[in-house]
C-alpha cells in the first residue's frame, strides 16, 4: 500500500495494486458466498461512467466506460467497452483477464449459467439477453453493501491515507481563500495539491455567500463563479482517495473576516452536534442514538439540510442518519460496528435555509469507539486581514 511521508503520498512507480491478492481473495469468497445464497455461483458486476464499485472492490478497476465482471470460484473476466481502455485495465485488474465489450461478449458472458448474483444496474440489453436464455438474474446489492460497510485492515489503512490525502486539499483551499478568489480558483488549489500528492478526485463541493445576506446553506456540488470578498464565508466538502473508492471525508467552514452573530451561533451549535455524536460512537450501540445525540440542533432554533452522518468507503453506506428535523428524515436501524467508516457531519442550517455551515469529517469505529484519521484542527477558521 502506498504511504504519505511528510504530507506527500509515496506511491511505488511499478507497482499498481492498492491491496493485497489476498485481499482481494477475501472480498471474491465473501462475494461468492452471498451469491450462494441467492442459488447461484456466479457473480456479474456492472458499472458505466466512472460509477460501479462492486466492480471496483472485486478487481481493483476504477470504472471509465461500460465494465462487466464475471466472477466465479474458477473464473474472473471482465470486459471493458473501448480498446483503448483495456490496457491499463489489464495493468490494474487483479487476478483477471480482460476482454473488449464485442459483439459476442453476451454470449459469453452468459453462457453455461441458469442462475446469477448480479451488483450494480443490469443494462437492458443484458436484462433481454438473460430472459431469452432462461437465465435467472438475482441482485444482491443490499447484502453486498452490508458486507462493504466493515473494513478490513487494509481497507482501514487505504481510508486513512485517502483522510491524509483530503487533508492536504483542505489545508490548500483553505490558503486559497482570499479576497478575488473565485469557487474555480479554490477547486484548483485543492485538486492541484492533493494530486501533486498521488491522489485522486472523489469529490470538492464548495459554497461560497455573503455573511451578511447570505443566500445558501449547503456547499454546490459544480463551481458557479462565485467570487471571494471581504465578509464572505466559505464551506466546504471535500474527499480525496489514494485507492480508488477509498476517500477521506472533511468538511470545514471559512470565514473572511470576523464571523457574523449569526454563523457564530450556527457553528457553536454545529460544534457541540459534532461532538455530541462523536461521544455516541461506540460497537453494539445502535446507530439511532447518533441521531438522539443531535437533538441539541433543533433545541437551538436550528435545522439542518445535508445528512447529519453516513458511512463511506466502496460506496455511500449506512449507517445514514439526519437530524430530527431534516425533510426527508432518516432514521438508520442496526448497530454500530467495529470496523465501520463513519462521516459525522453536522450540517447545521438556519431555519430559512438562507445560511449554513460545514464542519466534520471521516471517522473509524473501533473496539472502544472511533478513530480519528484527519488532523486538520476542527472549529471555524478565521481568514483576518489581507489573507
Amino acid at each position: 500500500m502506498p504511504g504519505l511521508v511528510d504530507g506527500v503520498v509515496l506511491r511505488p512507480l511499478e507497482d499498481s495494486l492498492p491491496f493485497t491478492r489476498r485481499e482481494y481473495d477475501r472480498r471474491r469468497t465473501e462475494t461468492l458466498a452471498l451469491a450462494a445464497q441467492a442459488g447461484a455461483d456466479t457473480v456479474i458486476s456492472f458499472g458505466e461512467n466512472r460509477s460501479g464499485v462492486a466492480i471496483t472492490y472485486l478487481t481493483g478497476w476504477p470504472v471509465t466506460r461500460l465494465a462487466v465482471h464475471r466472477l466465479s470460484a474458477t473464473e474472473s473476466r471482465m470486459w471493458v467497452q473501448f480498446h483503448n481502455h483495456t490496457p491499463l485495465a489489464r495493468r490494474i485488474a487483479v487476478d483477471t483477464e480482460v476482454c473488449d465489450v464485442d459483439d459476442g461478449f453476451l454470449s459469453e458472458l452468459l453462457a453455461d449459467v441458469s442462475v446469477v448474483a448480479t451488483l450494480g444496474s443490469v443494462p437492458s440489453r443484458v436484462a433481454t439477453a438473460a430472459a431469452e436464455r432462461g437465465v435467472a438474474l438475482k441482485p444482491i446489492d443490499a447484502a453486498h453493501a452490508q458486507l462493504r460497510q466493515i473494513k478490513s485492515e487494509e481497507e482501514a489503512q487505504a481510508l486513512r491515507l485517502g483522510a491524509q490525502a483530503s487533508d492536504i486539499g483542505a489545508r490548500a483551499l483553505i490558503d486559497a481563500c482570499s479576497p478575488g478568489a473565485s469557487d474555480w480558483d479554490l477547486l484548483a488549489a485543492a485538486r492541484s495539491a492533493y494530486s501533486k500528492a498521488g491522489a485522486r478526485d472523489h469529490i470538492c463541493y464548495i459554497g461560497i455567500t455573503d455573511m451578511a445576506d447570505p443566500d445558501r446553506d449547503v456547499p454546490s456540488q459544480f463551481p458557479e463563479g462565485r467570487v471571494l470578498r471581504r465578509g464572505s464565508v466559505v464551506t466546504f466538502e471535500l474527499s480525496a482517495a489514494v485507492a480508488p473508492e477509498y476517500p477521506g471525508q472533511i468538511l470545514r467552514t471559512v470565514t473572511l473576516g470576523e464571523p457574523t452573530e449569526q454563523y457564530q451561533h450556527l457553528h457553536s451549535v454545529a460544534d457541540r452536534a459534532r461532538a455530541a455524536v462523536r461521544a455516541a460512537i461506540s460497537p453494539g450501540r445502535p446507530s439511532s442514538d447518533l441521531v438522539d445525540a443531535s437533538h441539541l440542533i433543533e433545541e437551538a432554533g436550528c435545522t439542518t439540510t445535508d445528512d447529519l452522518f453516513h458511512g463511506l468507503g466502496m460506496g455511500y453506506l449506512e449507517p445514514i442518519g439526519t437530524s430530527s428535523s431534516r425533510v426527508p428524515m432518516h432514521r438508520p436501524s442496526g448497530n454500530l460496528a467495529s470496523g465501520m467508516a463513519i462521516v459525522v457531519q453536522p450540517n447545521v442550517t438556519s431555519l430559512d435555509h438562507r445560511a449554513g455551515v460545514q464542519t466534520g469529517e471521516m471517522v473509524l469505529v473501533t473496539d472502544t469507539g472511533c478513530e480519528d484519521i484527519h488532523f486538520l484542527e476542527p472549529g471555524i477558521i478565521v481568514r483576518r486581514g489581507g489573507a
